[in-house]
C-alpha cells in the first residue's frame, strides 16, 4: 500500500444508504421465510416487498420523532405515553398501506394469493409496531449522539474563544501606550497626591494579577463580585487618567454579585463606553453600570451619554471586542445569553447583557471576602471627586486596556 493510498479517506456509507440496505436485508429474510413455507419464489418476493415497504416508508417518521420530541430531563413518562400513541398510529398506517398493496397485487396482477385473515393482520400490527419502536430508539440514540457531539464542539469553541479573549487581554497588558498613559497621569500626581498615586499603582497591579490568575487557572466562571471588583479598579484607573472628565455611577444588587459569570464579560462593555462615549469628547461624559438579578436572569447594563451608534454600525465595525464576547457567550451558554444594544433618541449608547442564572455561583471557588463580595460595589461618583483608596487585602484582579480611537468594538 502506498503512502497516498494510506492517506486517502475510506468511503463511508451514508445514513440513507444504510437505512435502505437494512430494509433490503429484511426483505431478503422475508422472501426466504415465505419461500421456505412452500410459496413460489416470485410470489414470495412480492409478498416480502408488500410486508417490508410500508414500515420502511413510515419508519422515516419514526426516526424523526427524536427531533420533534427531544428526550427531556423531567416528565419522561408523559413523553413515553406520547411516543407509544404515535407509534401505534404509525403502525396502523403501515398495516393499512400493506393491505392496500396486497389488494392491488390481487386485483391488478391477478395473483393466486389470498387476502390476509384477522390473526395475520393483528400479527403484522405487532411486528410493525416493534419495528417502528426499534427505529424510534435508533433515532433517539442518534439524536443523543449528535447532542453530545454538539456539546463537545461547543465546549471546544468556548475554550478556543476563552483562549483568544485571554490572549487579547494579555496583549493589552504589555502594550506600552496604555502603561505610558497611566504613568504619565501618575507623574504629576506623585508629589501633589502621593496617597492617590500609590492607590492607582495598586489598582494597576491588581488588574494585571487578575488576568494572570484566570489564565493560569483556566477558569470559565468567576463570581460577579470578582468581575465587579475588576471593573471597579479599571474605572478607578480611568478616573486617574481622565480626571473629572469621567463621571461614573455603578450599582449592583447584593444577590447579583453571587451569580457566576465568564471572566471579562463586563469589562469590555465598560471599556467600550469610555473609549467611544467619554474619552473622545473634550468635556468628557458619564457612564452608568448596573447589575440586577430578575426572572432567572442576570442583567448587566452599561450606558454612556456619548454620540451613540446604531446596531448596524456596531455590527459593521472592524473591532472585535463585542463580537468576540457575543461568540464566547453563545458557546458557553448554548445560545441562551443575549446582548442587546440601546440607542435612546436623546443620544447615548447602551449595552444590555442578559445571562441565565444557572446557580453556578455556589459551585465557584470563592476568594477571601473583598469589597465587591461584601456589598453592591462603589457608589455613584461625581466629577472631580477623588478616587478613594482600597484596602490592600482586596482579591486579585486583572489587566486594563489601552485607550483606542475609532468605531465601537
Amino acid at each position: 500500500m502506498t503512502t497516498g493510498d494510506a492517506a486517502r479517506p475510506r468511503p463511508t456509507i451514508g445514513p440513507r444508504a444504510a437505512y435502505a440496505a437494512a430494509w433490503i436485508v429484511l426483505w431478503a429474510v422475508y422472501t426466504a421465510l415465505f419461500a421456505a413455507s412452500g410459496v413460489v419464489v416470485a410470489m414470495a418476493a412480492r409478498a416480502a416487498a408488500a410486508a417490508a415497504i410500508p414500515p420502511a416508508l413510515v419508519g422515516i417518521a419514526a426516526l424523526g420523532l427524536a427531533k420533534r420530541w427531544p428526550w427531556p430531563t423531567a416528565g419522561r413518562s408523559r413523553l413515553a405515553a406520547r411516543l407509544v400513541a404515535a407509534l401505534l398510529v404509525l403502525a396502523a398506517a403501515s398495516v393499512l398501506l400493506w393491505l392496500l398493496i396486497v389488494e392491488a397485487d390481487l386485483r391488478l396482477l391477478h395473483s393466486a394469493g389470498r387476502r390476509p385473515t384477522g390473526p395475520i393482520v393483528a400479527w403484522q400490527c405487532v411486528i410493525n409496531f416493534l419495528l417502528l419502536l426499534s427505529l424510534a430508539g435508533v433515532g433517539y440514540a442518534r439524536h443523543g449522539a449528535e447532542a453530545l457531539r454538539d456539546a463537545r464542539e461547543a465546549a471546544a469553541r468556548a475554550e478556543a474563544l476563552r483562549a483568544r479573549a485571554e490572549l487579547q487581554l494579555l496583549r493589552s497588558q504589555v502594550e506600552p501606550h496604555f502603561i505610558l498613559n497611566v504613568l504619565h497621569a501618575l507623574l504629576g500626581m506623585v508629589r501633589r497626591d502621593p496617597a492617590r498615586a500609590e492607590a492607582a499603582l495598586e489598582r494597576l497591579g491588581e488588574l494585571l494579577r487578575f488576568g494572570s490568575e484566570v489564565h493560569q487557572a483556566g477558569r470559565d466562571w468567576v463570581p460577579l463580585s470578582r468581575e465587579w471588583e475588576f471593573v471597579t479598579s479599571y474605572l478607578e484607573l480611568e478616573r486617574v487618567r481622565l480626571g473629572d472628565r469621567l463621571s461614573v455611577s455603578a450599582r449592583a444588587e447584593e444577590g447579583a454579585l453571587d451569580v457566576a459569570v465568564p471572566p471579562f464579560a463586563l469589562q469590555p462593555l465598560v471599556e467600550n463606553a469610555i473609549v467611544h462615549g467619554v474619552a473622545p469628547r473634550a468635556g468628557g461624559g458619564r457612564i452608568e453600570v448596573s447589575a440586577c438579578r430578575t426572572d432567572g436572569q442576570l442583567r448587566l447594563c452599561v450606558r454612556d451619554d456619548g454620540p451613540g451608534a446604531s446596531e448596524e454600525q456596531v455590527a459593521a465595525s472592524p473591532r472585535t471586542g463585542l463580537r468576540l464576547l457575543r461568540e464566547r457567550l453563545s458557546a458557553l451558554y448554548a445560545g441562551r445569553a443575549r446582548i442587546r444594544f440601546e440607542a435612546p433618541p436623546g443620544g447615548g449608547f447602551g449595552v444590555v447583557l442578559e445571562l441565565p442564572d444557572d446557580g453556578r455561583g455556589e459551585e465557584t471557588p470563592r476568594r477571601s471576602r473583598g469589597r465587591a463580595e461584601r456589598g453592591p460595589g462603589f457608589e455613584e461618583q461625581t466629577r472631580g471627586e477623588e478616587t478613594p483608596r482600597r484596602s490592600r487585602g482586596r482579591a486579585e484582579r486583572g489587566p486594563d486596556f489601552e485607550e483606542r480611537d475609532g468605531e465601537r468594538a
